[in-house]
């Protein structure tokens, strides 16, 4: 009789599984698509059906936040981090929901503890930096900056962050440097060129930096026509 019991749960258990991983799978079909709303309630229902299943719950996290649901998004990170504590991904992603909370401190913890968990995870330097930016931390954020790209890491986002920093600090060469790297890999970002413009405003190189307001308004920058009016009409 123990031994029938014991073949029914193990039989219960191997569907519940089944049930979970197909759920799961259509979530993900869903999260491929960008269609976060529709992806929701499936991972809804793989927990209902095996609530220790966590990559339901991290991706539900996921949805969550891509569809500005962050306190539900923190909720799944929590429970997440309460059972796997060394989770670099979960820490980096709650750190991201911090972030656009507008909690940079949280966020800064976060990173960090992304980093100690897995020190290659690159994006965490320039996400923190992104963080320490808003806490104007200039010199951590500079450094976090430096930190990616020595790892390797080649964006406009963080050669256009590198250069606003510089930027602030009067550094303006080192600053077109960044702006021209970046435009190098995005082109048609208006707003490189206009803050390529600004540097070279202050380092009094005025032709130059037309050229690139010219540039910037083309793109459709209206800030950059607005420049042009004031400086050089």
């Amino acid at each position: 009789m123990k031994y029938g019991i014991f073949i029914f749960i193990l039989f219960t258990l191997l569907s519940c599984q089944h049930k979970v991983k197909q759920l799961h799978k259509q979530g993900m079909d869903y999260i491929l698509q960008e269609k976060y709303e529709q992806a929701i309630p499936l991972f809804s229902k793989a927990i209902q059906t095996d609530k220790d299943w966590l990559p339901a719950y991290y991706n539900r996290a996921i949805c969550y936040a891509n569809t500005k649901q962050y306190p539900e998004a923190l909720k799944d990170f929590n429970y997440i981090l309460a059972n796997c504590p060394a989770q670099a991904e979960a820490y980096f992603n709650r750190g991201i929901v911090y972030e656009n909370l507008g909690l940079y401190s949280n966020a800064i913890k976060d990173y960090s503890r992304a980093i100690q968990c897995q020190p290659d995870l690159i994006t965490a330097y320039h996400y923190r930096g992104i963080a320490r930016f808003y806490m104007k931390d200039y010199d951590g954020a500079l450094s976090d900056y430096n930190q990616a790209m020595n790892l390797g890491l080649s964006e406009t986002g963080l050669y256009f962050n590198r250069g606003v920093i510089l930027q602030i600090k009067k550094n303006y060469k080192a600053a077109i440097r960044d702006y021209s790297q970046a435009i190098q890999i995005d082109p048609s970002n208006p707003k490189l060129f206009y803050n390529r413009a600004i540097a070279k405003m202050s380092l009094n190189q005025m032709e130059e930096a037309l050229k690139d307001l010219e540039i910037a308004a083309r793109l459709g920058y209206e800030k950059a026509e607005e420049t042009i009016h004031i400086y050089f009409k």
